[in-house]
């Protein structure tokens, strides 16, 4: 993940016991596991019609919902990341009649920060942060500021900060009445969620150590104990990845986990090979597992030096709850030299099967990788539940085999939402590769007359190369869904293919507006002319596998997806917020903010929604992403507008029924 820019200077002048499975052959629980391995449900149907955040101990009570109020307390709602919603004020029938209830404006207008914050909303009140590390307590039916925590706002300190792909924080967490949030400092501070006020503060690292909290944290309770379980971003800047937990009551290091393996990295690049953690983990407490969706190898393009599988980045990795110790991983891309980082945040969910003449029952993880291929795996142990082939790829011509490209790469059975091969676009979709010749005529190779169409997993080389899916997906970090009525999981993915070119000893560097250069050993262009990049919005059946209903989108898909009820929600980087029929697709509401509100920016956050006082509510926030914003025209119009491609906006929006609407539905 990383914000992209112009080509490269050469174009231009914790170890420990595994006890996973091998990656490197064919694996399938559903082919293999006989009924002796039958698994038990741990939830009766009833509880499954009633809600996954049930199922997952999350949500608030039945007699808590009569009453009137139905909480958002993590930042997938529950520790699953389902972003399932029980309620159903709003639905399909009426979501088209949603009005603006309130508005909150941060007062951050900075085209170097976004807002992609999930906030959270506790007792009628909300938590919400921005681009610049502020923390707000808000009235959840008004949008009036209770309290606010001071971020970093001076710009000098800002460029202290090494912070890739745009300036911002994922949110809060809440548990036992104080609120938790990571810092640009590398601090997690924990707050009293009536107050604001600091109850403790730890430096978990040293910032100048080009490491930085961008991920909002998650806590647990479980065994006896409270975690607060917080991980470093800045994979970019060759740091190697740690995943902490606090205790809550006192902001001590419980544990810590490092997202490098040794024995997988040659020499001592382990030491600087990436594999950040973007997002908040899952989380199984009845397990005591936790589920890490882990970023890519550093230096992203350039293989060279760390020979090896490269674990664990690229990877899901299950560790203990309590000790932080790896219990499984499964790498979703060995030795990643194209930035296809597994950004997604994982979901859990059950999952009903029949298999072989007799039903079957899993524990299911899902998720996304930027490399198209969703994955479904057993969490228990981290086998895929739908078969995984290791299948070979392109092999490394004589000028990429200093990138030490693995030979086979996983793929799933899952049908993937995005295409991921050249041949599968429309002849209307396909490329336009003299624009793009042209566009980068002075980069071509030696002898080299055009761009060349390569497959995904071609080794970068001298050679120019067009590649899908390019660096931002797939899938990128945006949150998935999941409904326990359906059982389908939702998502966005990308078509946005990349220009890609490196060498051998490729040491040059990208500048960066603030906070240092990067070594890539290369870079890409997310935006090139010709490329005819799009967006895609869809669901996939968790019984089959199969994709259900796709809603194209003209820009490639960055937002997170809430289903509320039996209507799912989703933004675009335009600043239109749409709401679908969650069985269908169906289109029933879109509202483009930023011709409506002022400084209302693009949709790239974490939708959420709740109920206070009876009456439901759906809030995004509205600042559009820095890496989309850089490679779009009017990328940035300060203030928003109808023509804005991805509009700098510091706008949290409630949406809600009118009165009366709200007395019809009930």
């Amino acid at each position: 993940m990383k914000e992209p820019r112009a080509l490269d200077e050469h174009m231009t002048g914790s170890p420990g016991a595994m006890l996973g499975f091998p990656n490197r052959r064919e694996r399938s629980l559903m082919e293999r596991l006989g009924a002796a391995r039958k698994l038990a449900l741990l939830l009766t149907a009833a509880a499954l019609c009633f809600g996954a955040a049930l199922y997952f101990g999350a949500s608030r009570t039945s007699a808590e919902r009569e009453h009137g109020n139905h909480d958002w307390l993590h930042h997938g709602n529950d520790l699953a990341n389902t972003r399932f919603q029980n309620l159903d004020q709003i639905n399909p029938h009426n979501v088209k009649n949603l009005k603006v209830a309130w508005v909150f404006h941060t007062g951050v207008l900075d085209p170097l920060a976004e807002l992609e914050a999930t906030p959270i909303e506790v007792d009628g009140r909300l938590f919400v942060t921005d681009g610049h590390d502020d923390v707000f307590a808000l009235n959840a039916t008004t949008g009036k500021m209770l309290w606010k925590l001071d971020g970093f706002n001076d710009e000098a300190q800002l460029a202290t900060f090494f912070l890739c792909c745009g300036r911002n924080n994922h949110g809060v967490a809440y548990g036992d009445g104080r609120v938790f949030v990571g810092r640009f400092d590398d601090s997690v501070v924990a707050l009293n969620a009536e107050t604001g006020k600091v109850l403790w503060q730890r430096t978990v690292a040293d910032f100048r150590d080009r490491v930085s909290i961008n991920s909002a944290p998650q806590f647990v309770e479980a065994g006896g104990r409270e975690l607060v379980i917080i991980s470093l971003s800045g994979g970019e800047f060759e740091i190697r990845g740690q995943v902490f937990a606090l205790d809550a009551q006192t902001g001590k290091t419980v544990w810590h986990f490092s997202t490098t393996q040794p024995t997988s990295f040659a020499g001592q690049t382990f030491l600087t090979g990436g594999a950040a953690v973007w997002v908040p983990p899952a989380i199984d407490a009845d397990l005591g597992l936790v589920y890490l969706s882990v970023g890519n190898a550093a230096p992203d393009i350039q293989g060279e030096n760390r020979a090896g599988d490269n674990l664990f980045s690229a990877s899901i990795v299950a560790i203990n709850l309590f000790t932080g110790s790896p219990v499984w991983h499964f790498q979703e891309v060995h030795h990643d030299i194209w930035d296809y980082d597994s950004a997604q945040p994982a979901v859990l969910f059950p999952l009903e099967l029949e298999n072989n003449g007799g039903e079957k029952h899993f524990k299911a993880l899902g998720h996304c990788s930027k490399n198209g291929q969703y994955y479904i795996l057993d969490r228990r142990t981290g086998e895929p539940i739908y078969s995984v082939t290791e299948k070979p790829v392109p092999a490394s011509g004589a000028g990429a085999a200093f990138q030490n490209a693995a030979p086979t790469q996983p793929v799933s059975a899952v049908e993937p939402l995005t295409p991921l091969r050249f041949d599968q676009l429309t002849a209307e979709e396909q490329p336009d590769t003299a624009a793009i010749t042209a566009a980068f005529s002075a980069f071509l190779a030696p002898g080299q007359k055009e761009v060349v169409l390569s497959p995904e997993y071609t080794p970068p080389d001298e050679t120019l190369r067009l590649i899908m899916p390019g660096d931002n997906g797939g899938c990128e970090w945006a949150p998935a869904a999941f409904s326990p009525r359906t059982k389908y999981v939702y998502y966005g993915a990308r078509h946005d293919p990349d220009v890609f070119k490196t060498h051998a000893g490729n040491t040059s560097l990208i500048p960066e507006a603030v906070n240092g250069d990067l070594h890539l050993g290369s870079t890409f262009i997310n935006h090139v002319p010709g490329a005819k990049p799009f967006g895609i919005y869809g669901a996939t059946d968790t019984r089959t596998g199969r994709v259900v209903w796709k809603i194209r989108i003209p820009q490639p898909a960055k937002s997170g997806v809430l289903v509320a009820g039996d209507v799912v929600f989703f933004g675009e980087g335009n600043g239109t917020f749409d709401a679908a029929d969650a069985r269908t697709g169906k289109m029933l509401f879109a509202f483009h903010a930023p011709s409506k509100i002022t400084n209302a920016g693009g949709a790239q956050a974490g939708p959420m929604a709740y109920l206070v006082d009876g009456r439901e509510f759906v809030v995004n926030a509205f600042g559009g992403n820095v890496p989309d914003r850089s490679v779009t025209s009017n990328g940035d119009c300060l203030g928003g507008g109808s023509t804005c491609a991805n509009p700098v906006g510091d706008a949290y929006i409630a949406f809600a029924l009118s009165a009366h609407e709200k007395e019809d539905d009930e």
